[in-house]
């Protein structure tokens, strides 16, 4: 196998790297070719079908060889694109095809496939059906997730997880509009080792975790016609468990070494199980031609149930020596749901329609935990010191509800101008019941203490829009939406919010011209709950905007370019503690990221076919902009990345191409140069062709 590390730096190294790709793929078309010759009497031609059994088969397979050198930051660059050296798989097709019903088992058959191998996720999907009776579809995925940062809480959250997920879904009688059958089963795995940080002792401790994320899905259901309407109802479950565990195995001095606690054991587990059932029924039928009607309800059921162990040994803040500091704790939780939508729309003329639509949302969420503390500890010099041991219990009832109605109106004025207006109206309610008792205290007008909260809320926004087409081929099309939103669990004030979008598209002859803009500025106002109150809202204001041109003079070229700019500012302020009290400051953020790219597809000959890119992000962020005092922070991420690529493919035979490839990334941080990085990626395949129309590409 070759190894990148040994390439020697300079262009030599990836000489090297083109020369030995280009020998294996050239004495793999070799071979192909030769195979092909010799049975060249007996193959059709490649733009003729080809019938296997019956089936009309076409196929595409891709396969190749990716190489890989990094210079400057490991970590940065798996957390960025996580791409290895390796084998990898591209986008391959197989297809089998017969005529319509005539397929002795299935009529088509689909398999797709990328990315598997070196690459940081791939994919396998499989279509089946017979026609009247069966559909088959499944998916199967797999991501490799990596992040590592140093200048993020002092690289000690990190992650190395693979998820691996998949859908499988069967359609009985799929084309009977009177009654069908839908069966489907899904199941997500995610596991891998990381780092996490806990506090304990006034001091902050990195500590190693698993984590261990398994969960399965069941359904299956219903669809039909009755009296007039399209009726579907599906049953589904749901069964998910967590086996997530931290530890600590040898003696840690936290992340500030010269005080007294320390760490010399600690283990924490959490075991969870639950399982959810959810019924889902929908409804759609139009009445003539006129109105519209579409209906869905969803009823939830969740069940958890979840208990943690944690131990501790070491030694505390003051110097003592813990021999055991030992949680345990049992918890119980259930949530259910009720959700319904229903929407009508009303043509009342060819060019008015009017829509209406109603949500309704209410869940409960009842819960209640154990928890008991038991420490065992002794003086610096060893002397025993008295046990404490302490149980508490706690109980929650959370009720929500919900209800939107949006009401909406489309106006087409003529072939040129059309008109969009509406208005959304939202209110909802929280009531929180519960109490609290620490068992191990004596009673007293707080312990138990019991909470009773009720708070309503109501909220309103406008809509509008238009679509105006000036000449036949320009468009624009504008959009505003105005008003507040609420917070589901929180208690703060209303966004208010003002998002505009206008976006227009022109082509002239060979050029197609793309604008868009969008504008959102968001507010929470809110105030302390100190005295007397300090105003304390968030301001956050978003531009973005983007244009891109397309040409494509001839058939064997196209080029495209663009560009995008990202202008963010969010501004929070916080409270300092000083002394005297608590003073009001500012958390700035900022964003002003440049992007670019420009793209390049060319057939200079009939075997030869180019593509080369560039792409450029860069964020200014802050500029200039200092704090001016220490208790103001402000702060952006100041960055660039660069990514040419360029990719050439050789059509070797009628049935294969030879592609080469090279990629390369340039990261550059300038507020951590030490996460600075190069990437340098040639790559080379071979796609091989199978079928009608394999000459033609």
């Amino acid at each position: 196998m070759f190894d990148s590390t040994q390439i020697k730096k300079g262009t030599g190294g990836y000489g090297r790297i083109l020369f030995f790709g280009l020998m294996a793929t050239l004495c793999l078309a070799f071979i192909n070719s030769t195979a092909a010759a010799q049975t060249a009497a007996t193959t059709p031609p490649a733009n003729e079908e080809v019938i296997w059994k019956g089936y009309k088969l076409v196929s595409t397979v891709e396969a190749g060889w990716r190489f890989r050198r990094v210079s400057g930051s490991e970590l940065k660059y798996r957390s960025d694109l996580n791409y290895k050296q390796g084998m990898r798989s591209f986008d391959t097709n197989i297809v089998l095809e017969s005529e319509s019903g005539k397929g002795k088992y299935f009529d088509s058959l689909l398999i797709s496939n990328s990315g598997w191998g070196a690459d940081p996720q791939g994919f396998t999907r499989v279509n089946l059906d017979k026609i009247g009776i069966y559909k088959f579809n499944a998916n199967v995925r797999r991501v490799s997730y990596f992040n590592n940062l140093s200048n993020h809480v002092l690289g000690q959250h990190t992650s190395n997880t693979t998820n691996t997920s998949g859908d499988f879904d069967l359609s009985v009688l799929p084309q009977n509009e009177k009654i069908r059958f839908n069966f489907g089963m899904s199941f997500n795995d995610y596991r891998g080792p990381g780092v996490y940080t806990i506090r304990a002792f006034s001091d902050e401790f990195p500590v190693d975790s698993f984590t261990r994320n398994k969960s399965t899905d069941f359904r299956g259901g219903i669809e039909g016609k009755l009296l007039g309407f399209d009726l579907g109802l599906t049953q589904g479950f749901r069964f998910f468990k967590d086996r997530s565990d931290y530890s600590i195995t040898s003696t840690n001095l936290g992340n500030n070494p010269t005080n007294n606690a320390r760490l010399t054991s600690f283990s924490r587990i959490f075991p969870t199980d639950g399982n959810s059932y959810y019924t889902a029924l929908s409804a759609h039928r139009t009445f003539a031609e006129k109105l519209d009607f579409t209906g869905k309800f969803i009823y939830t059921s969740t069940d958890s149930d979840m208990s943690m162990t944690e131990k501790i040994i070491g030694r505390d803040n003051s110097n003592n020596i813990i021999d055991l500091d030992n949680f345990t704790i049992m918890a119980k939780n259930r949530r259910i749901q009720k959700r319904a939508d229903f929407g009508l729309t009303y043509r009342a003329t060819d060019n008015f329609r009017i829509s209406n639509t109603f949500s309704f949302d209410t869940f409960t969420i009842n819960g209640g935990n154990g928890l008991e503390e038991a420490v065992t500890r002794r003086t610096s010099a060893g002397n025993p010191l008295a046990s404490t041991f302490t149980k508490s219990a706690a109980y929650r009832v959370n009720d929500f509800t919900r209800y939107v109605n949006t009401i909406e109106g489309d106006y087409q004025f003529n072939n040129t101008v059309s008109l969009h207006l509406g208005y959304r109206y939202a209110h909802r309610s929280i009531n929180v019941t519960g109490f609290g008792i620490t068992l191990t205290s004596a009673p007293s007008p707080t312990n138990p203490a019991f909470i009773a909260e009720t708070e309503t809320n109501s909220t309103n926004a406008f809509i509008a829009g238009m679509k105006i087409k000036p000449v036949k081929n320009w468009v624009i099309f504008w959009d505003v939406e105005k008003g507040s939103a609420d917070n589901v669990f929180s208690r703060l004030e209303n966004y208010k919010y003002t998002n505009f979008r206008v976006r227009t598209r022109a082509t002239f002859n060979k050029f197609a011209l793309n604008l868009s803009a969008i504008s959102k500025d968001n507010s929470n106002p809110t105030e302390t709950a100190t005295t007397p109150p300090l105003p304390f809202g968030t301001n956050i204001k978003n531009r973005f905007y983007t244009g891109s041109v397309d040409w494509n003079p001839i058939r064997e070229l196209s080029i495209s370019t663009g560009y995008t700019y990202n202008h963010l500012t969010a501004v929070t302020p916080i409270l300092v503690p000083l002394t005297g009290g608590l003073f009001l400051r500012t958390s700035e953020y900022y964003m002003r990221d440049h992007y670019g790219f420009f793209d390049v597809s060319a057939k200079p000959m009939k075997r030869v076919s180019l593509y080369a890119s560039y792409r450029i992000s860069r964020d200014k962020g802050q500029g200039t902009r200092v704090a001016q005092i220490a208790q103001d922070i402000v702060t952006s991420y100041p960055m660039q990345m660069q990514s040419p690529e360029f990719r050439v493919a050789f059509k070797i035979t009628r049935n294969v191409d030879w592609n080469l490839g090279y990629q390369y990334y340039n990261y550059r941080d300038s507020q951590t140069p030490t996460l600075n990085y190069r990437a340098h990626l040639p790559y080379t395949s071979l796609r091989i062709y199978f079928g009608g129309g394999a000459a033609d590409r």
